[in-house]
């Protein structure tokens, strides 16, 4: 069953419904869910799609001939000698009637044919804008697919009618993939599978939490023991030196040098692998201060993946000799510490799609992460978010604070919270959004102020839904 994607959907049938010719690229990492999204599309559309393969061009031609033959119910003898024969038939075929044509993986095919966009820019420039046609090129090789819509020297440069980068879920739509299940149960599978469609798609909905987390990861059989073979991109060289900085990073090492002395090479050495790393949306980089300097810190973007480095990674072998239920059983206290912490994820997750939808009093840039090492106050000062207000509300500041914890929230967690915040005093409006798995003290609840806006589970996870 299809789930979510909703804006997605709505802009491509939008385009399909223009009826001129329409040119999208459509991108995003692997398993997020690009080729459901426009396999979904088609359904009773006249579409023909192509998945290029790691092959040469020859090979590609040959089953792109077969699979458009079959496609048009064309005699089996017919073969195309070059792209250009059968795009010049593909854009005949669209001349009179409404037709979408998808090549998925789009990378693979140019790799072995350099001229390919070249002959697609022609054909978009010339038979394809003349017929009905609706062309999408797809693919997982980030950097490759902003190359066509940002290079001005590639051929295709300014010729795309729409793009889609497909990213990680808005909350309501991960949520309908886990709706039945219990709150706490909930907030463990989107804090440990985070909004990403390939993940939540496997879950097993006749057994509990725990039971999938066992099958699909400490089993011998599991789906994901080899997750990142099958989310990060492929062709990526030196793979030992960026698992041993996926998991330096998993465990806690943030800053590039602290991560460098954990894989044992020097810090200008382990900066190119960050970089790629972060180009890849492997990594985040987020911002950190000492003080009033400014710095970066990385974190792993993918909750699934910042598990697996953290609990799987060492252990593979052991999983694979049968010994996956001694090992699950060991990390159990540590993997109920991590869906813990990840309630932090799953509640910022929400509140951007309040803001998004705005339904928050003060529209608001991206809430992020913020941390200040060293501050003014003699300590360290960590926020879950922060956000600045939007054009003429830039005098507003947004502050989160989640806790998921057993004790409800506590006057002296929001003193402390207040403390912290002294250090943005340039703020005229400072909103506080507190989001507490066990709700508030009656001194919390008690008090009367507009900027301050308090969230339980039920909020997030409303039962009616």
């Amino acid at each position: 069953m299809f789930v979510g994607r909703e804006l997605e959907l709505a802009e491509l049938e939008r385009r399909w419904t223009s009826e001129r010719f329409e040119f999208g690229v459509v991108y995003g990492t692997r398993r997020i869910g690009k080729t459901t999204l426009l396999q979904e599309f088609i359904k009773g559309k006249k579409a023909f799609y192509f998945q290029a393969r790691k092959a040469d061009e020859k090979d590609n031609l040959s089953a792109f001939s077969r699979e458009y033959r079959r496609f048009r119910g064309m005699d089996e003898h017919v073969r195309y000698e070059t792209f250009s024969d059968a795009f010049e038939s593909i854009a005949s075929d669209a001349k009179n009637e409404r037709m979408v044509l998808i090549i998925d993986e789009i990378a693979y095919l140019c790799q072995k044919s350099q001229s390919l966009l070249s002959l697609l820019q022609f054909f978009v420039d010339g038979a394809f804008r003349q017929a009905r046609l609706m062309l999408i090129l797809s693919g997982s090789n980030v950097s490759f697919m902003e190359q066509i819509l940002n290079d001005k020297n590639d051929p295709l440069y300014q010729r795309a009618t729409f793009q889609i980068h497909l990213e990680k879920m808005p909350f309501h739509e991960a949520r309908a993939f886990v709706k039945g299940h219990s709150t706490q149960e909930q907030v463990q599978y989107l804090g440990l599978f985070g909004p990403h469609p390939y993940y939540l798609g496997m879950i097993d909905h006749t057994i509990s939490f725990q039971d999938n987390v066992r099958q699909l990861l400490y089993s011998k059989y599991g789906t994901l023991l080899d997750a990142p073979e099958k989310i990060m991109p492929v062709g990526v060289s030196e793979q030992n030196m960026y698992n041993s900085i996926l998991q330096a990073v998993a465990r806690g090492k943030r800053f590039s040098k602290e991560i460098a002395e954990a894989v044992g090479v020097e810090n200008n050495y382990v900066a190119k692998y960050l970089s790629t790393l972060v180009h890849m949306q492997v990594l985040e980089r987020r911002e950190s201060f000492i003080r009033n300097k400014k710095t970066n810190y990385y974190a792993v973007a993918d909750s699934l993946l910042r598990f697996w480095y953290r609990f799987i990674f060492d252990q593979r072998d052991v999983i694979q000799n049968g010994f996956g239920e001694v090992l699950f059983r060991e990390d159990l206290d540590g993997i109920r510490d991590f869906t813990a912490r990840s309630f932090e994820d799953v509640a910022l997750l929400w509140l951007e799609e309040q803001n998004r939808d705005g339904k928050l009093p003060v529209n608001y840039g991206p809430i992020r992460n913020y941390t200040v090492e060293n501050s003014r106050l003699g300590r360290s000062v960590e926020l879950d978010g922060l956000a600045e207000g939007l054009g003429k509300q830039k005098d507003c500041l947004l502050c989160v604070e989640c806790k998921y914890r057993k004790a409800p929230f506590n006057m002296a967690m929001l003193d402390h919270l207040r403390e912290s915040l002294s250090l943005f005093d340039q703020y005229a409006v400072i909103d506080y959004y507190l989001i507490s798995r066990s709700g508030f003290t009656e001194e919390v609840r008690a008090i009367h102020d507009p900027q301050l806006h308090l969230f339980g589970l039920d909020d997030i996870f409303p039962p009616s839904i």
